[in-house]
């Protein structure tokens, strides 16, 4: 392919995609874009489409109104209460029991060592016992009381939130309490509480200012903030919010005239901005790197299956289809898609595409084509699954339903089975994304009409296809086998012998071609055009000719000139008749370069050998490039060589029939076309099959003793 042709077709494409998918963005780009906040709004815009947007500045002021709601959270350490009761309690077991003087002097001397800086030991000893025993107990009242309800060393009011409360907990039991921060009990204020606590007995000032001195002994911070707490709360919290949404429906101003703009407009905007799309590199580069990895797919593909070659033969049309179907793609996914309806996918034209391209040129490239498109739209539609499977799925459904299809009408009936496939397509992808039983319903519906239409469409556009590309379709193929048309018609009248001569090849290379899987209908039309160079010369070909050969009163210079000129004339007429290219080839091909034999051993016995070139005899060629060509030139050789046998065999048949196969074999007409060794043996036993039934009433068959 040109190279320069490529680069246009790149470009198309990446140029489709860029105005496809990012036009908005490029070429729609709003006035109100450019507000800043304090602006005036100067029109109002109207919602086309619905928008959601989250509004970030009501979303962070209701996270940090969340935030101040939590509480500060303290632990109470109950090891510490535990420990603080029990020092007071080994105290209590001290002085309980004393009954003289003498004991209680040696005890309260070792209290002294055990209880440094304890005051007001000395009093005990003009206390009652009973009234000292009261006492204490009201101390450890107070001391347990204070350690339960938690003593804080200090309070950071900044960490009271805006609720003035805190929660305590306490580190045994997990106990949960709420306290008012001014009601908290401090290593500053324990007094009051204990004051409070002794207000309601018959404590006199002096034994309460005891039991205070006490308490204060005795007392120890226990309750703490505990930081690790309190975030892990407001982790919870944070994870449990929901950001602030905003919906404006379709109709709703998403800015009013006259007004400010406003934080919340201009949110209103990015969320606009966010919805269209906005311009970025990778939006832009994006289709550049993708119809790259596209061509090299398809670069790959070309080296790794030689035969998908053919697919570069009418680039314009591989190109055309490729662009038509990604084109209807991106602006069915611009216009119909709705979310929550039916998947556009089942209105893609890709069913269309490969019957057409199946038709025009052959099922394996049509393969390739659906492989290369079905990643080109993956790409193209952001990755789009459901594009993908479709496209594949229902293309080589398409390319496999329409193969062999000979009459026109077939495409109708093809058209009905390639519904049935993308029935079952939508089905398959309906089970995978579950949706309402309506859209279901709707989607099946889609996907059968899409193939109906297919059949139908295809039936209309091919003729055009036809007429501008001039492809070998079988339906153009079958049209032209027709006898009646006037050129056969003409050769029947004016070259009867050329005519039969046509219809026997055709029934020879249209066997030999069906056995070998080449396109047989294509060596029958080939055939019987092969000669129509001759219609107006007939008289100078034997098969025309009765008594009087022309040839015998010209020189064999002007012989062979005219003779080859009948190659060169068929192809001028059958450009003139816009015979599809194929059938201009099988002309072309059908004598190669082989020597005009008979011509040339005259010139010899004339002129000597070594006065006589070779080429001056042979035919101009080109060699057969196609299996059909290659089986068309056979069959004209063989049927014209066949007529000279007297009383053919089979035996003798295959034989001469091979050795003439073998004589175009040495002289390298058959390099070109691709044939192999094994496929001309079946090509020679469909010709002696042939003329088998053509000869049957004069072949003698050998004896058994012969065969043996």
């Amino acid at each position: 392919m040109n190279r320069k042709i490529l680069i246009m077709y790149y470009f198309i494409i990446v140029l489709t995609i860029l105005i496809l998918t990012q036009f908005d963005k490029i070429f729609l780009r709003e006035s109100f874009y450019n507000y800043k906040e304090g602006d005036i709004v100067t029109e109002d815009v109207i919602l086309e489409k619905p928008l959601t947007f989250i509004n970030q500045e009501a979303t962070e002021k209701k996270m940090k109104l969340a935030m101040d709601l939590i509480l500060p959270i303290y632990v109470v350490k109950d090891d510490i209460s535990n420990r603080v009761l029990k020092s007071f309690d080994d105290f209590h077991m001290s002085i309980s029991g004393i009954e003289n003087e003498e004991e209680f002097s040696k005890i309260l001397e070792s209290m002294e060592s055990t209880y440094p800086g304890i005051q007001y030991l000395q009093h005990l000893r003009t206390l009652d016992t009973a009234r000292l025993s009261l006492m204490l107990s009201g101390a450890r009242d107070s001391i347990e009381t204070i350690m339960q309800t938690g003593l804080f060393s200090h309070l950071n009011e900044s960490r009271s939130g805006a609720t003035g409360l805190l929660e305590v907990i306490h580190s045994d039991l997990g106990e949960k309490t709420t306290q008012m921060v001014e009601n908290t009990i401090l290593i500053d204020n324990w007094q009051d509480t204990v004051r409070d606590y002794l207000s309601y007995y018959d404590y006199s000032q002096g034994e309460a200012k005891f039991i205070e001195m006490i308490v204060y002994y005795f007392l120890e911070p226990n309750c703490f903030f505990s930081s690790e707490l309190t975030d892990l709360k407001k982790q919870e919290v944070l994870k449990t919010m929901t950001p602030v949404w905003i919906y404006l429906d379709t109709g709703d101003k998403l800015l009013i005239k006259d007004t400010v703009i406003t934080s919340l407009e201009l949110a209103k905007i990015n969320a606009f901005l966010d919805m269209k799309g906005r311009i970025s590199i990778n939006a832009i580069a994006a289709p550049f790197f993708y119809t790259l990895l596209i061509f090299i797919f398809l670069f790959v593909l070309l080296i790794a299956f030689p035969g998908t070659a053919g697919l570069l033969e009418n680039p314009n049309l591989i190109f055309f289809l490729s662009w038509f179907h990604l084109t209807v793609t991106l602006l069915l996914f611009r216009f119909l898609s709705v979310p929550g309806g039916v998947p556009v996918v089942f209105f893609m034209p890709t069913a269309l595409v490969s019957i057409i391209l199946s038709l025009l040129r052959n099922r394996r490239e049509t393969i390739i084509f659906v492989l290369i498109q079905s990643v080109l739209v993956f790409f193209v539609l952001n990755f789009n699954s459901q594009a993908l499977y479709f496209t594949l799925f229902s293309g080589l459904g398409s390319c496999l339903v329409v193969e062999g299809a000979e009459k026109r009408i077939d495409l109708i009936k093809g058209g009905v089975f390639i519904a049935l496939v993308q029935i079952l397509l939508a089905l398959l992808m309906m089970i995978i994304i579950p949706a309402p039983l309506k859209i279901v319903f709707f989607s099946i519906l889609v996907a059968g009409i899409n193939g109906i239409i297919s059949g139908f469409l295809s039936l209309t556009v091919l003729p055009l296809f036809e007429h501008i590309l001039n492809p070998c379709t079988t339906f153009r193929l079958q049209e032209l086998s027709d006898l009646n048309t006037p050129i056969i018609k003409r050769m029947l009248a004016l070259a009867p012998g050329t005519y039969s001569h046509s219809i026997n090849i055709a029934n020879l290379a249209e066997t030999g071609c069906r056995n070998i899987g080449a396109n047989a209908l294509l060596a029958r039309v080939g055939s019987y055009y092969h000669d129509i160079g001759k219609i107006d010369q007939a008289k100078y070909f034997s098969e025309n000719q009765k008594e009087y050969n022309k040839h015998d009163d010209m020189k064999t210079t002007l012989s062979v000139a005219v003779i080859k000129s009948h190659v060169k004339i068929g192809i001028e007429t059958a450009k003139k008749m816009n015979l599809p290219k194929g059938v201009i080839d099988i002309i072309a091909q059908h004598h190669g370069t082989s020597v005009i034999e008979y011509f040339y051993q005259q010139a010899v016995k004339e002129k000597g050998v070594e006065n006589v070139s070779l080429e001056d005899y042979s035919h101009n060629g080109p060699r057969p490039q196609t299996k059909e060509a290659a089986v068309v030139m056979l069959a004209d050789m063989a049927e014209a060589a066949t007529r000279s046998m007297v009383k053919p065999t089979v035996n003798k048949l295959e034989k001469f029939l091979w050795d003439l196969i073998m004589v175009r074999f040495k002289d390298g007409e058959l390099n070109e076309c691709g044939m192999t060794l094994q496929e001309l043996e079946v090509v020679k036993s469909s010709f002696v099959h042939v003329l088998t039934g053509h000869y049957h009433n004069r072949i003698e068959y050998p004896d058994r003793a012969e065969r043996n």
